[in-house]
């Protein structure tokens, strides 16, 4: 399995204006709608070789990744005082890093600006209520892990939408979902790291879908 298949490209302003400078990039885009890398017929990014590498990287080097690859499988949890940034399970690598943990999850502070934003009434309850969410855990093992990750990944968005009880109970259910699966393969650790995938592929990177479970979920 590889991103760099069956996965649109978008290409970001600040990166077109670098790729329209590169005739080995520019001749790949394609600004049918939001201008992106134009997959081959078999869907594989053009840059991607035939040993898995980035001709991109290796010709330009990694600065000249355009930000969704860059990124890729990051996502980001906005508050007021900061800027949250965690891996997504739709890559294997980073679901055997996120399930494969021996202690519960944390968060880390890699910067500092030095302002004192304090955060708003409702981000202090929201936040106060994944601590106990988190806290409140009766999993272990890899089971906990994934739970940390739903909580972690998809609690904070209810800052936009105030559907604090539905994203709960998507949580509860998406965790249901995933364990159940695994559960009808051979139970190997190896098996739920892909069950993980193929649901966040199918559920994390489809609007249309998370929407659905969200809005149902309860």
């Amino acid at each position: 399995h590889t991103c760099c298949v069956g996965w649109e490209v978008d290409v970001d302003g600040e990166s077109l204006q670098k790729f329209e400078q590169l005739p080995d990039i520019a001749k790949h885009i394609d600004y049918d709608g939001t201008p992106h890398i134009k997959l081959s017929n078999d869907e594989r990014c053009p840059f991607l070789n035939d040993d898995g590498l980035c001709e991109m990287i290796i010709n330009h080097g990694e600065e000249i990744l355009c930000q969704i690859c860059a990124d890729h499988p990051r996502f980001r949890n906005f508050w007021s005082n900061r800027i949250e940034l965690g891996l997504g399970l739709v890559c294997e690598e980073a679901g055997r890093i996120i399930l494969g943990r021996k202690e519960p999850m944390k968060l880390v502070t890699l910067s500092n600006d030095g302002e004192n934003t304090e955060l708003q009434e409702d981000e202090k309850w929201l936040m106060a209520l994944r601590d106990d969410m988190l806290e409140s855990i009766d999993k272990t093992g890899v089971e906990a892990r994934l739970l940390e990750y739903l909580i972690y990944r998809h609690l904070p968005d209810a800052l936009y939408d105030n559907r604090v009880e539905e994203r709960i109970a998507f949580v509860n259910q998406s965790f249901d979902e995933i364990i159940g699966k695994w559960k009808n393969t051979d139970g190997s650790f190896e098996s739920l790291v892909e069950c993980a995938r193929v649901w966040s592929y199918d559920v994390e990177y489809d609007d249309e879908v998370l929407e659905k479970k969200i809005s149902t979920a309860l």
